[in-house]
């Protein structure tokens, strides 16, 4: 026999189910909340408890990164100037309008704001340049008379100047779920006074009653998904960071590594310790080289002060590679007690970086050596001179004005190399055209080293050919190859010039049979700054010639490379087209 409900009993039933009700909209409240904090950007990380212990997932990236993530979002996104023209939107605020991005971009930010919301947009955007400030505004579209925005501003310190980053938020399907929640909240009021004063009706009330609950809880579900998609975005985010992200326990093992960490250390989480001394993977060092000790790295620094680490340099020797360098960012991970339970690491390989530094000083230090050789020289023939300026010798006389003729020379050399660089660099090497004959030009680069009366020439092939380029540079290619000849193969007497005509072009060599080049130096003999010795020897240079050389023919739409045998000696070539 059924058992009959009393009125008490179906109020007090009404009451848990209330309480649940409740209860369910706080947390879609809070979720809400959590939701646009994200989407604001007053959250740049989440810590979530799957478990198995604390999760951190970041929401900072690259300068790249975050441009994408950027024409990612679902929120519109524009920058303003102080005037209130747009100076960027990206898609979603111009999906957001109706309009096409190039139809956004350069317009008045105030022709996409309704009549009756102008007044508090001027004067939330007159707030926004004191101060980060947000409102709620309607905006025009094309499509609907308006749509409810939230809006978030914040000033960007540009190189450009100051600009106003403005982020909106359509509370479209907000306002319609607020609205929603409002009614229900007014539909379980009158169930409640419907059910106090009609008893007779309380199997149909409890029905109605299970049906809203059935409505909250797939609310409710609906909710979570979004919270996963949310997750699955930010796992997105630090799958495609262009920075190694990890989080490492109190011992420094990773318990996580986005894939450009794994890639810069070649691991997996959980596999290493960061800076352990006996990781059998890798060392750590010192930018100079000498050996890290575990208390140094910077990681065990941020633990020991509980300090966030920025920007620290550490050099990290592979077995299997070459020396790499990387720059550290650490933060200390604190519980909600206090208490130190881990940390998290972006890693940036700088390597390229490193290189770069290290090969302006090693130039800086070449450079100077150089400049001062025939600076010194010449100080020298001057003091000399001016000793003997009243009583002259006309053999010294002739002899230290050829001394001094030669380190004018050798100055002025290294000055043209440096001015050569410099307009390569800049895109002002400029190319003066003519139709030649290849003979002339190979007659007139070579004449130098003919007088001196060391080397012998041997010049063979089709010297009668034609081309179409800039003489005078072809003609420094040409000096340089040859005196490159006879400084790095002193003892080879001939010197090979061959000129080959090719299908539409021709090919210029100088072969000499010198001791030849190491193969692992030959791939650098083109890069600037790049000196190569022989034997210990060390040949004075900047070691730009080649590098000259290159950018000449590849700006002539040539090709230029060698071909070297150890013992037998070198042949350095070009080619140039025919017109």
């Amino acid at each position: 026999m059924e058992t009959t409900r009393t009125y008490q009993d179906l109020l007090k039933e009404l009451k848990d189910l209330q309480l649940e009700m409740e209860e369910t909209r706080f947390r879609l409240e809070e979720a809400t909340d959590t939701i646009e904090a994200i989407r604001t950007g007053e959250v740049d990380a989440l810590i979530v408890n799957d478990g198995e212990g604390h999760q951190l997932y970041t929401l900072k990236s690259a300068d790249q990164t975050y441009r994408i993530f950027i024409e990612q979002m679902t929120e519109g996104a524009v920058t303003l100037n102080e005037n209130g023209h747009i100076l960027y939107s990206n898609s979603q605020f111009a999906q957001l309008v109706g309009l096409p991005l190039e139809k956004v971009t350069g317009k008045s930010f105030y022709k996409f704001i309704t009549e009756d919301c102008l007044e508090e947009c001027e004067s939330l955007i007159n707030k926004a340049w004191k101060g980060n400030t947000k409102g709620e505004l309607s905006l025009l579209t094309n499509y609907s008379p308006k749509i409810p925005a939230l809006l978030s501003l914040k000033t960007l310190d540009l190189d450009e100047g100051l600009s106003l980053s403005v982020i909106i938020t359509d509370l479209t399907e907000q306002k319609a779920t607020q609205e929603l929640l409002e009614q229900k909240n007014a539909q379980l009021e009158q169930a409640q006074e419907i059910a106090y004063h009609l008893n007779l009706n309380l199997e149909n009330t409890v029905k109605e009653r299970t049906h809203e609950l059935e409505i909250n809880i797939r609310e409710k579900t609906k909710i979570e998904e979004n919270l996963r998609g949310n997750q699955q975005r930010l796992q997105s985010i630090l799958d495609t960071m262009a920075e190694g992200v990890g989080i490492v326990d109190t011992e420094g093992k990773l318990i996580y590594a986005n894939p450009m960490a794994q890639t810069i250390f070649g691991i997996k989480d959980g596999e290493a310790a960061l800076f352990s001394a006996d990781n059998p993977k890798w060392q750590n060092l010192h930018i100079d080289g000498s050996a890290l000790p575990d208390d140094e790295h910077p990681m065990a620094i941020m633990f020991a002060t509980q300090r966030a680490i920025y920007d620290h340099e550490i050099a990290i020797q592979f077995e299997d590679k070459e020396r790499s360098y990387i720059s550290i960012n650490a933060a200390p991970l604190i519980d909600q007690n206090g208490k130190l339970n881990g940390g998290v690491v972006t890693f940036t390989d700088v390597t390229a970086r490193r290189k770069s530094i290290q090969q302006k000083d090693d130039f800086i230090s070449i450079a100077s050596h150089e400049l001062k050789t025939p600076v010194t020289s010449l100080k020298a023939s001057i003091q000399l001179l001016e000793r003997m300026k009243n009583n002259p010798s006309p053999v010294m006389l002739a002899k230290l004005i050829d001394q001094s003729g030669r380190s004018l020379e050798r100055l002025n050399n290294l000055i043209n190399d440096l001015l050569n660089v410099n307009r390569i660099t800049h895109g002002q090497l400029q190319l003066r055209k003519k139709q030649f004959v290849v003979g002339d030009m190979i007659n007139s680069s070579s004449y130098h080293l003919l007088s001196a009366g060391v080397h012998q020439l041997n010049i063979n092939g089709d010297l009668d050919s034609f081309i179409y380029a800039d003489e005078q540079r072809v003609e420094q290619v040409m000096i340089n190859f040859l005196n490159n000849a006879a400084k790095y193969a002193p003892n080879s007497i001939d010197i090979i010039i061959a000129v080959e005509k090719l299908d539409n072009k021709v090919k210029i060599s100088v072969a000499d049979k010198g001791p030849g080049i190491l193969p692992e130096k030959i791939p650098h003999l083109f890069d600037r700054y790049y000196r190569a010795d022989h034997s210990g020897t060390q040949f004075s240079g900047l070691g730009l010639g080649l590098y000259i050389s290159a950018e000449i023919i590849k700006r002539h739409g040539g090709e230029i490379g060698v071909d070297s045998k150890l013992g037998v000696g070198s042949t350095f070539w070009f080619t140039l087209p025919v017109q």
